[in-house]
């Protein structure tokens, strides 16, 4: 498995290789452009200089032109191909290096003039006359110096022709200088090497220096690494990542953040132990009590006093582990019920059908009522089931710990914009330092009336506004007695708002009629 390096390596170095190969071959094309044209520029130098050299007298023209020609030759041609033809007579150079095809050698004359040779313009951009600075050099040339491709030996030429009449007798002849392109090609390929060495030496340089960058830079990042593979190894009591203070901002982003789900992690495996601990605890007593009353049904009969008693004791038992069961499953499913974000529903309707009378078990004795808003329903963002859920705990909790013939009150109403259910008790209350230690699992306050419950109702009513987006507090009743639990849903959505206007025309219809 490559390493973060290496493929931070390998990501940088990829299109830096690809750019420099581009750089080089760029390079390569203009260091060939720039040797050919030299190169042509210099056999029609040649060629100028050999053809000026013919026209000059008889006493200076086997004086000049040997020397011109010693002049010709270079390092990259130390042999100059050249030839002088008058007609088809040859007098000076090589023979191989025959006349162009527009020189007729019979009456050495041209058939046709080609356009002479031309080359981008230097900074100077001098004027020329035939190819020449001086006009007066210009004088008796035929066809100006041009360049063409041919063959000497059997070997590719790159061949420079000027045609001149001579001052002295009148007669055209052939000057033409010849460059093997082999020996271009040989000059070329050496400054091509030396283009792929440098290039080569650099890449590996930057290999070096990236790699070398990209350690420094993720020394952090493998200070993190060799932590966690420590702690792999070795788990400790609690571990966290550690770095130093000159550390770069995302290594410390990184840091915090696994710090931070290492402490939530923590947070709920201990909140996991609690919870199995507490409700194998609250499960173990109505069972202990199921199975003391069987040893009793068994020893006296179903139909003797005692046995009659352990039968109701069981039923109650029973009832007590349905109870908590159910309220298991409803604070599992907070964690798993998925909710629209455009999901609505009538507040009013489900606090009524929640209400009604025999709705809710042991209430026999107690006045519940209920006080619906006045505008219509009464549209709340959420869930109604999981509403219901919330509702219905903050109303078994209302009746389970009430006095003896107390009254119950459910009302929805509007708030700020926003639907609101409050569920308010006339009974002994709840202590102001209790208030927020009952939404804890498994917590249960201290009652005047004995009642017991299963410790879970308050911390499902909570877990279900969070996921809905509602606020739940308590307060004191009415005149500082019993508990006022309240519940604010947030805002219908949009969508919902037409849904809203045609149940409240609606329901302004029904009120007229």
């Amino acid at each position: 498995m490559a390493s973060l390096r290496s493929r931070l390596t390998a990501a940088v170095m990829v299109p830096l290789l690809a750019l420099a190969v581009t750089f080089g071959g760029i390079t390569c094309w203009m260091i060939q452009r720039s040797g050919a044209m030299t190169s042509d520029r210099i056999l029609v130098g040649s060629v100028r200089v050999l053809s000026q050299a013919t026209d000059a007298d008889d006493t200076l023209r086997d004086r000049l032109l040997p020397l011109a020609v010693h002049l010709l030759q270079r390092r990259s041609a130390p042999v100059t191909h050249y030839s002088i033809w008058d007609g088809d007579r040859l007098l000076a150079g090589e023979r191989d290096l025959a006349p162009p095809p527009q020189y007729d050698t019979r009456t050495g004359s041209t058939t046709r003039r080609l356009p002479a040779a031309s080359f981008p313009r230097t900074y100077r951009n001098t004027p020329l006359t035939g190819g020449y600075v001086d006009p007066r050099d210009a004088g008796g040339v035929i066809q100006p110096a041009y360049l063409r491709d041919g063959r000497l030996r059997d070997k590719p030429v790159r061949i420079a022709t000027e045609i001149r009449r001579l001052h002295r007798n009148g007669r055209a002849v052939v000057v033409q200088v010849a460059d093997f392109v082999d020996d271009r090609w040989a000059y070329q390929q050496t400054y091509f090497l030396r283009v792929l060495g440098a290039g080569v030496l650099i890449a590996m340089t930057a290999v070096l220096l990236f790699y070398w960058a990209i350690t420094w830079g993720l020394r952090p990042f493998a200070s993190l690494a060799g932590q966690i593979e420590t702690a792999r190894r070795e788990p400790p009591p609690q571990f966290r990542l550690r770095l130093e203070e000159n550390a770069p901002r995302e290594a410390r982003l990184l840091a915090n953040s696994f710090n931070a789900l290492l402490a939530r992690t923590e947070r709920a495996v201990d909140s996991l132990r609690q919870f199995t601990a507490n409700a194998s605890h609250q499960m173990r007593t109505p069972l202990a009590v199921v199975r003391i009353h069987l040893d009793v049904l068994e020893r006296y009969g179903p139909g003797s006093p005692r046995g009659a008693t352990a039968l109701q004791d069981i039923g109650n038992a029973v009832l007590s582990l349905e109870r908590l069961l159910m309220q298991l499953i409803a604070l599992a499913r907070t964690e798993e019920q998925g909710i629209a974000e455009d999901a609505s529903f009538d507040l009013a309707a489900v606090a009524a059908d929640l209400a009604r009378p025999g709705a809710q078990p042991g209430a026999a004795s107690l006045d519940i009522g209920f006080e619906g808003a006045d505008d219509g329903p009464l549209r709340a963002a959420g869930h109604p089931v999981l509403a219901a859920e919330m509702i219905g705990n903050l109303l078994d909790n209302a009746v389970r710990y009430n006095r003896p013939d107390g009254t119950v009150t459910v009302r929805v109403l509007r708030r700020a914009g926003r639907a609101r259910v409050e569920v308010e008790d006339d009974g002994p209350g709840i202590a102001r330092q209790d208030r927020e230690r009952v939404f804890e699992r498994f917590y249960r306050a201290p009652t005047e009336n004995g009642a017991t419950g299963s410790g879970l109702g308050l911390s499902i009513v909570r877990a279900l506004a969070e996921r809905m987006g509602a606020h739940v507090q308590l307060e004191p009743g009415a005149g500082g007695r019993g508990v006022l639990a309240s519940i604010d849903f947030a805002r219908a959505p949009a969508s919902a708002a037409t849904e809203i206007e045609q149940e409240a025309q609606h329901f302004a219809l029904a009120t007229a009629c």
